[in-house]
């Protein structure tokens, strides 16, 4: 999946939970690849090994079920723990309707999942597109939040950077875009502020 459709999926989430602070929600919601990249550096996952570890189903939703109990029962950030326990989940979902079989139910089993999109890449971009315009849509973001998430989306189209290039630029970019519609949401009072000023 693309690293900037994974990044505007935390738009999606900080409507949601308006509370949670915007870096840590895009962080959870590239957890998955993150790890996928630690991994691969350490060399228990990578191209030639799969992502057993990273992107299983059971591991996925084994991590989600801990940011929520870490973060929200054991910290006592329930919003938080509640949001990075959903964009995890939400990583899952984006992964299982691009990847072709890629994706295992569990770290050592064979069942494979994925719709695979990805091997229609116009069709994946164009999926994508839409995706990054819907969550751009529900979050109320402005143009430049818009224009990032549709050039990055399309410079996959020409060249692929290193996965956590690709990462580290996406979550940079929505939460700089991002900031002042989170910081609205956070705070409702700063809008009615702003019309008065």
């Amino acid at each position: 999946m693309l690293a900037i459709s994974h990044a505007a999926t935390a738009l999606l989430v900080k409507r949601r939970y308006p509370e949670a602070r915007m870096g840590w929600i895009l962080l959870a919601a590239e957890l998955p690849a993150i790890a996928w990249v630690g991994l691969g550096f350490a060399g228990i996952e990578g191209a030639g090994m799969g992502m057993p570890y990273s992107h299983s189903v059971v591991s996925l939703l084994l991590a989600a079920a801990v940011a929520w109990l870490l973060v929200g029962r054991l910290l006592r950030r329930r919003a938080l723990g509640a949001a990075a326990a959903l964009a995890i989940v939400l990583h899952l979902l984006l992964d299982l309707a691009l990847h072709a079989q890629q994706l295992p139910f569990a770290p050592f089993g064979e069942l494979r999942l994925g719709l695979g999109l990805h091997a229609a890449p116009p069709l994946a971009i164009a999926a994508a597109t839409a995706y990054g315009l819907a969550c751009w849509l529900v979050f109320g973001g402005g143009k430049g939040l818009l224009a990032v998430i549709v050039l990055l989306t399309m410079a996959q189209l020409t060249f692929a950077a290193p996965l956590a290039v690709d990462i580290a630029v996406a979550i940079a970019c929505v939460w700089y875009f991002s900031r002042a519609r989170a910081a609205e949401l956070e705070h409702p009072s700063r809008r009615l502020a702003r019309a008065f000023a």
